[in-house]
């Protein structure tokens, strides 16, 4: 998979990525809200990334994918769009670098990764899930188009909000 903008490039993640994986892992934000891989080195990395990318294959076009900026041609941030079990719809996830924040890469990865659900996938809808605690990602979801619908348990670590965008 492969999206572009006029900023970013968005392509499926590859094993190559394992120092930037280890960085974003790592990440205080990432740990605070999205939750602790315990990965100590790029070669635990790479282990984690060889099964998720493993699991991508099997998913059709879903998975993780590495938003690149065009401007430096490293990557920034990461996408998702996954199939969960206890979800009805595809759900959208993102998370930056701090290099990667407060420049709209997040907006602007986000909103391609929704038009290639929509065009890939012909969902009616697609959901996101923030912790309750992280506020600028709800705000994110808000400003391009997602409602807040409810609290739900989808993970072990407790109740997620769950916001959807309906097309």
């Amino acid at each position: 998979m492969k999206l572009e903008s006029e900023r970013l490039i968005i392509r499926d993640a590859l094993m190559s990525d394992a120092p930037f994986y280890f960085e974003l892992f790592n990440d205080p934000d990432w740990i605070q809200f999205i939750g602790n891989k315990n990965l100590k080195s790029i070669e635990e990395t790479e282990v984690y990334l060889k099964e998720t990318l493993f699991k991508n294959l099997q998913l059709g076009g879903l998975g993780f994918f590495t938003v690149i900026s065009k401007e430096t041609n490293r990557p920034i941030g990461a996408s998702t769009a996954l199939q969960r079990d206890k979800l009805a719809f595809i759900d959208i996830g993102y998370a930056f670098l701090p290099i990667g924040r407060g420049k709209g890469y997040a907006t602007e990865a986000t909103k391609l990764i929704i038009e290639y659900i929509h065009t890939k996938f012909k969902q009616e809808k697609v959901l996101a899930l923030t912790m309750p605690k992280n506020e600028k990602s709800q705000k994110l979801l808000k400003n391009i188009g997602f409602e807040f619908i409810g609290m739900q348990q989808v993970f072990e670590n407790g109740e997620d909000c769950v916001f959807e965008y309906v097309f």
